[in-house]
């Protein structure tokens, strides 16, 4: 894979040297098959503000209900579990996939009401409703006459 990256071979000046170099160092980073660490994961996670509520969706594929845990407090989501991984069932060409135990813990950027959060697992993504407090709704306020 790494002939993917275009490489000028022939003689240049300082800066084709230079742009060679780094398209290597890339290639090299990036199209390899470079281990990954067995003792952590990272599961990626997207977080949404809707009108009422701050709503996480958590990529979580294979992973078992029983496998997550899910706190919050008014203003932190926490996130953790493990992903298992089977063992592979012969020899290993090609291996993306990580595994282990994972924390993510998020400060939430408004107060949400942490005893009434929803959590659900579906086809691999974890999705948590949290709805806002309604401390913070705008509200309008009526102007009073002051008739003193």
């Amino acid at each position: 894979m790494r002939d993917l990256v275009r490489r000028n071979t022939g003689t240049g000046n300082d800066l084709d040297r230079v742009r060679s170099g780094f398209d290597h160092f890339l290639a090299d980073a990036f199209f390899r098959n470079w281990p990954t660490g067995r003792d952590t994961a990272f599961p990626p996670v997207d977080l949404y503000d809707t009108e009422g509520a701050l709503v996480a969706r958590v990529s979580l594929p294979g992973v078992h209900i029983d496998d997550v845990e899910v706190t919050t407090n008014t203003d932190t989501l926490t996130i953790s579990g493990e992903i298992k991984i089977e063992p592979a069932e012969g020899d290993v060409l090609w291996q993306e996939r990580s595994g282990g135990s994972f924390y993510r813990s998020f400060k939430l950027p408004v107060p949400i009401k942490a005893d009434d959060v929803d959590a659900s697992l579906k086809n691999g993504i974890l999705r948590i409703e949290m709805p806002k407090t309604d401390e913070l709704k705008s509200r309008s306020v009526k102007i009073k006459a002051d008739n003193s």
